[in-house]
């Protein structure tokens, strides 16, 4: 039963992913702005496929312990709540008003690719940084 809910949430993200990668055709080139528009793309990949590898390696191997009394886990706790929340909007919003960004692109692509780059590196120090329970 385990295993059939594991797949089925690999193959679910796996899926997400894939759709992701047609909408977004990362690279086809574009005419005026090749380079800043595949960095764009493909680091908005990068940080689509961490976010999601957090999320499985959070539903399924996330530790549950017993509430503590120190303030300081839980206020890095509330950092990597906050943090994660960022990290799910902050990209998504930025991929999709690119097409509304008119006389400034080349730089606004570059801008949040840094951005895109920046939430998967902290989303990677995340995952390295938390003790996971694999069963």
């Amino acid at each position: 039963m385990n295993f059939l809910l594991h797949f089925i949430f690999i193959a679910s993200f796996l899926l997400v992913y894939v759709i992701a990668i047609i909408i977004l055709k990362p690279f086809r080139l574009h005419r005026k702005r090749p380079v800043s528009t595949i960095f764009l793309k493909t680091s908005y990949l990068i940080y689509l496929a961490t976010f999601m590898l957090l999320a499985y390696l959070v539903l399924f191997f996330s530790i549950t312990s017993e509430p503590t009394e120190e303030a300081n886990e839980e206020n890095i706790l509330n950092v990597f709540t906050i943090f994660c929340i960022f990290a799910f909007f902050i990209p998504n919003i930025g991929i999709m008003i690119r097409r509304s960004i008119r006389s400034w692109r080349v730089a606004y692509n570059y801008m949040f690719c840094l951005i895109n780059l920046v939430i998967a590196g902290g989303l990677i120090y995340y995952i390295i940084d938390i003790p996971w329970q694999f069963k």
